[in-house]
């Protein structure tokens, strides 16, 4: 789960509680509102006050790579996020991708 420490002190604050674990490193989008991160092999993004976390990819098949747990980013202007999967050529030789999922629905 994300959790976050105010620098000026006070108790930790639980941001999510979802049900799957969170399985990327993940990145505050410029105004601090969100959070990009990877979980239950999705793309997800968390709203930093309510903690109400949305799945903007689909969860892959069984027999396709989820996203790489490296950080997603957010777009500078906070309408996209990038992140990188796995691609798996027809010859069966595999590379990263890097792809773009629109932020909010």
């Amino acid at each position: 789960q994300l959790w976050s420490v105010s620098p000026n002190g006070g108790p930790p604050r639980q941001i999510t509680r979802d049900p799957w674990d969170v399985g990327s490193t993940f990145t505050w989008n410029k105004d601090g509102t969100a959070i990009a991160y990877i979980a239950d092999g999705s793309v997800m993004v968390v709203n930093a006050a309510t903690g109400e976390s949305r799945r903007l990819t689909e969860q892959p098949a069984a027999d396709q790579p989820a996203p790489r747990p490296e950080a997603c980013v957010f777009s500078p202007d906070g309408r996209q996020i990038a992140f990188v999967r796995p691609v798996r050529g027809s010859d069966g030789s595999t590379w990263n991708q890097v792809f773009v999922v629109e932020a909010a629905p």
